[in-house]
């Protein structure tokens, strides 16, 4: 792919703050996060990690570091259109603009596009919940996307 961007798209780290998932989300030009920082000072890690973040506010995101975090957000990259929200059932019903629907929560890694729009669960970073512990990286290219699950 030419003219490519590529996505560190990760959730519920739940604390922690790996190097592993540093070297794997290196020479992405966005990150996502949906959630579930848990700790500020996981937060602060993602915050300060020197790429654009995108980043909303999970169901054990409490506290005053997490107070302005939003429960969803939409935004563009690459001329595309992004949904983000830590639970997939509090995605709105009116996602016209959307073509990419990013969420978090149940720790499993989720991938599939349904009326022309993709939907992400990169799983859970830290704890599995049965799943692989996993992120993903999302590369853009035009119209054309490719998904890596990162088992970790």
């Amino acid at each position: 792919m030419e003219n490519f961007m590529k996505i560190g798209i990760i959730s519920d780290t739940h604390g922690i703050f790996r190097e592993e998932w540093h070297r794997h989300l290196d020479g992405c030009d966005y990150l996502i996060h949906a959630g579930d920082f848990c700790t500020q000072k996981n937060y602060d890690c993602f915050r300060n990690f020197g790429i654009p973040l995108y980043m909303v506010r999970g169901n054990n995101d409490r506290g005053d570091w997490a107070k302005n975090l939003p429960e969803f957000l939409q935004f563009r990259i690459g001329g595309k259109t992004f949904f983000l929200v830590h639970n997939q059932f509090d995605l709105p019903f009116d996602l016209t603009d959307a073509d990419f629907l990013i969420f978090g929560h149940t720790h499993h890694y989720t991938f599939y596009e349904r009326f022309n729009k993709v939907y992400i669960n990169p799983g859970s970073a830290s704890d599995g919940r049965g799943d692989s512990k996993s992120l993903a990286i999302l590369t853009l290219s035009g119209n054309d996307y490719s998904l890596e699950r990162v088992i970790l």
